[in-house]
């Protein structure tokens, strides 16, 4: 949230930069006397895409080569300390500043010429910001350093928007507002080296504030005082109403249960396959049933932990009309084939129609985030109630008994308390890799690692020769050991082999049972109801394991 702030600060005050300050008159008139009421809006994309595109291009580039997360975070720490004192001494930006001035004027020139219109004032736009980019400087650098360092594009991409956001905003009211809005963003011109030492110095202390790991330490306070599914949890919440138009007209023409009417439910699509049904079903072949959407996939522990669940309730209610429709969409790989799926169905008694959902078709139809998911629909095809995670059987299953009409009473069930959980789940693909200790870096052919004398909490460390790919970590030649710090009382590691493996484990100096990975799955490696600081060592006698993930409980 920081950071986000951060860049729409820092968005808003390159308006005051010397170099933006020629480029006023011309956004002022190029939006001035044309019929276009849309010209200054799409002056300010074209200015702010230029930014964009160069931001994510750099963004993907880091991921691409796998740069250690290390030398990210130290890079950052120096481009930050060597912009904020480039602001405090910014006469550099302002001879840049005086010879960029004749570009802007050649600018507006090429602009006419792509026309009076939207697309001539985005043309305008977008060469205004490549001559402005370069000088733009230590603000620009400053949030260039930030969004290298994200783990993912999406954080990346975030923080971008928050700058264009920054950035976007005095534009487009000084060319919808006019003279006057220029003529004030200009008064506070001989404020802007004042401003921009200001801001310098913040950034200074923000550099000295990553250097010295408080971003982290703050990050583990935080930690301390909420458990990870209970702050996540009440951090993120579902929004049934973002389903398509078309899926949300109702129908409750026979149901007389006092649940809520979320609209129609929306139908399969794009299914790969179906298990344990001879028939490809849509959501009209279940009208006058009540059905259980439930999306879930093999080697999510959560998932798992539901399953007695939703079969009893399926062998329990199946002759009452009642259906339960496993949506198997997948997180890894592994997890879209057939075959694996079956055996899983099987392994866990699972009866009713499973989807194999391998193109997130259904998922993305039903405006789905969580695994697992279910959907309660009624006779009529309309949701009634929902429900993600796991928990609140007793409710859930006395609303299938409601839609069916039942009036029998639902055994009670004892919830199982809150886990203090603290550790988030753990992944060790490049495409999700957040979490390798700070003096590791990952390598996609092969790269001999050492264990580190010490770590931070929640994250984990190799030793042998272990070679990354964007959804695991390979041991790639001999023996190799996993270690990690983590606060749970369980762990779960989803992995394979390509042949059996036997891993000996180790939580805080004692021997566990030993474990051996071979089909991918979910193993379950350390299970107490001890919810405290723990150290796993895993030591892999040969080559050929590869991880996926840690998961928690």
């Amino acid at each position: 949230m920081l950071q986000i702030i951060f860049s729409f600060l820092a968005g808003a005050l390159t308006i005051g930069a010397p170099c933006i300050l020629p480029m006023l008159p011309i956004i002022l008139g190029a939006s001035v006397g044309h019929t276009s009421k849309t010209r200054p809006l799409f002056i300010t994309l074209g200015f702010v895409a230029t930014f964009s595109v160069a931001g994510l291009t750099l963004s993907l580039i880091v991921q691409k080569l796998m740069i250690a997360p290390d030398l990210l975070r130290n890079i950052a720490v120096a481009g930050l300390a060597i912009f904020g004192l480039l602001m405090l001494f910014p006469r550099i930006f302002e001879v840049l500043a005086q010879r960029l001035s004749g570009l802007s004027t050649q600018a507006q020139q090429i602009s006419q010429k792509a026309g009076s219109k939207n697309f001539g004032g985005f043309v305008l736009g977008a060469i205004l910001g490549l001559i402005w980019t370069p000088c733009a400087g230590p603000i620009l650098g400053s949030i260039l350093t930030l969004i290298a360092t994200q783990s993912n594009f999406g954080q990346a991409a975030v923080l971008l928007v928050a700058y264009s956001a920054g950035a976007g905003v005095p534009m487009i009211a000084i060319s919808y507002g006019g003279q006057a809005v220029t003529t004030k963003v200009r008064s506070i011109a001989k404020y802007t080296n004042t401003i921009q030492k200001l801001f310098g110095g913040i950034i200074l202390l923000l550099a000295a504030a990553m250097y010295f790991q408080y971003d982290l330490k703050l990050q583990a306070k935080i930690l301390e005082y909420y458990s990870f599914p209970a702050l996540e949890e009440k951090l993120i919440r579902p929004r049934l109403n973002n389903l398509p138009a078309s899926n949300v007209k109702t129908n409750s023409s026979t149901t007389t249960t006092d649940l809520p009417n979320y609209g129609q439910a929306p139908d399969f699509k794009n299914i790969i396959s179906w298990i344990n049904t001879d028939k490809n079903l849509t959501m009209n072949d279940l009208k006058g049933k009540v059905v259980l959407v439930d999306f879930w996939t093999y080697s999510c522990i959560n998932c798992i932990r539901t399953l007695p669940y939703v079969t009893s309730w399926y062998e329990k209610y199946k002759d009452q009309g009642f259906v339960v429709i496993g949506v198997h969409t997948p997180e890894f790989e592994f997890e879209k084939v057939l075959d694996n799926v079956k055996t899983a169905t099987k392994r866990y008694g699972i009866n009713y129609p499973v989807v194999l959902d391998n193109n997130f078709g259904t998922w993305n139809n039903y405006n789905n985030h969580y695994w697992p998911a279910h959907y309660l629909i009624d006779r009529d095809g309309n949701i009634r109630y929902y429900h993600f995670g796991e928990g609140k059987y007793e409710e859930t299953e006395s609303n299938i008994a409601s839609l069916l009409g039942m009036k029998a009473a639902v055994a009670p069930r004892t919830e199982e308390p809150a886990k203090n959980i603290r550790t988030p789940e753990i992944y060790f693909g490049t495409d999700r890799l957040e979490y390798l200790t700070n003096s590791q870096s990952p390598s996609a052919s092969g790269k001999q690692f050492s264990l580190p004398t010490q770590h931070e909490e929640n994250h984990f460390a190799l030793q042998g020769m272990w070679k990354f790919d964007k959804e695991y970590v390979e041991l790639a030649e001999g023996a190799g050991i996993i270690k990690m710090k983590f606060f749970a009382g369980k762990i779960h590691m989803v992995a394979e082999a390509s042949k059996p493996i036997i891993v000996q484990i180790t939580v805080d100096g004692k021997k566990q049972k030993p474990v051996t990975i071979s089909v991918s799955d979910l193993y379950t490696l350390f299970d107490s109801n001890n919810y405290a600081s723990h150290e796993i060592i895993i030591e892999i006698p040969e080559a050929g394991l590869e991880v996926y993930t840690f998961t928690f409980g």
